[in-house]
């Protein structure tokens, strides 16, 4: 099976889910020496660092990681990487237009939905860690030319509309969400833009799911618990809509898109090289993968664990728009889980 291909049959849902809204705001002008702000509620200890260590960018007081070796000490317990993990970003973007020329410097595309394939080659399972667009970090500002301005705090989304290339605006994000993730490797990145979701979704017949939350806001029909069909231009609606007005719209919505996700893996699930395929010719030029064939593969052959992960933190009411802090501990807690093992 040809790997551009079989990359297709796991990682299309998310890249479709992907393409969720435009939205985001410039906040340039709020500096911060930190790179991400924390929840209010998180309690730090504060653990000294001896010359053969070194804080974690990420600032999180209480993990020092050892320069020599890369492995870590947490609240008083050292860790070493899991070698057995990948990962993957993929981002859904609400722009495909990466041109650049006669528009601000925070207009381009965004990443309205980032989330990570934690993929355990031991254990043959891939897990999905959601991570919220509007998650608070300092972003590295960049002009139309690649020039590197500044540092801005925005929310992540942001981070994709400083690339002037699919490539440059993909690895950006990447990079922003390592440090988010206590400097954790990111292997690879494939995103899709929203112009690709309706004839994606068309090109397989379409999806079926129940419905596990009531989204009559949407549809009158999508009662939770309702079996609904949904065609390209449904689907881009479920997994699209949000009311920026509302408090915490971006969480409800990251629910649509996981229930869209589950369903769309179960849809293409065992149907061959053929409906691989058929995604392709449909997903065409909106589609960018920076991704090694072995990791391809996976997404083929290994089960999806039955638990989407979410960022510990919280959301609060900024000036214009929703803001996401992460809650440190609880945060690199989730990190040592994932991607450390006790050494």
């Amino acid at each position: 099976m040809d790997f551009r291909k079989a990359i297709l049959m796991g990682a299309v849902a998310i890249g479709i889910i992907g393409a969720a809204g435009a939205g985001g705001v410039f906040l340039a002008g709020r500096q911060n020496a930190t790179v991400v702000r924390r929840a209010e509620s998180s309690q730090v200890a504060q653990t000294e660092s001896s010359a053969a260590t070194q804080s974690d960018s990420a600032g999180t007081e209480n993990y020092v990681k050892d320069t020599f070796d890369g492995s870590v000490t947490f609240e008083g317990v050292k860790y070493e990487v899991n070698t057995a993990i990948d990962t993957v970003l993929f981002l859904g973007i609400d722009s495909s237009d990466q041109s650049r020329e006669g528009i601000g410097i925070d207009e381009g595309g965004r990443s309205d939905t980032i989330i990570l394939f934690v993929i355990d080659n031991e254990n043959e399972v891939i897990t999905p860690l959601e991570i919220n667009r509007d998650t608070m970090v300092n972003v590295d500002i960049y002009d139309n030319d690649g020039n590197y301005l500044a540092q801005g705090l925005q929310h992540l989304t942001m981070q994709y509309s400083y690339g002037n290339t699919p490539s440059k605006a993909g690895n950006l994000t990447k990079e922003k969400v390592s440090d988010l993730l206590c400097r954790t490797r990111i292997d690879s990145v494939i995103s899709l833009t929203m112009e690709g979701i309706e004839p994606m979704v068309d090109s397989i017949g379409g999806v079926t799911l129940q419905l596990q939350t009531d989204e009559t806001e949407i549809d009158p029909s999508y009662t939770k618990g309702a079996i609904v069909h949904l065609d390209g231009a449904a689907a881009f609606d479920f997994v699209h809509t949000r009311d920026i007005e509302t408090r915490g719209s971006n969480e409800s919505r990251m629910s649509r898109q996981t229930q869209f996700m589950l369903a769309f893996f179960q849809t293409i699930k065992g149907s061959g090289e053929s409906i691989i395929e058929t995604m392709e010719e449909a997903g065409g030029e909106y589609l960018y993968e920076d991704i090694d064939a072995d990791t391809m593969q996976h997404f083929t052959e290994y089960d999806k664990a039955g638990e989407v992960l979410t960022l510990p933190g919280e959301s609060v009411e900024g000036k214009l728009h929703d803001e996401f802090y992460v809650d440190e501990n609880k945060l690199t807690e989730l990190v040592m889980q994932l991607f450390y093992k006790k050494a």
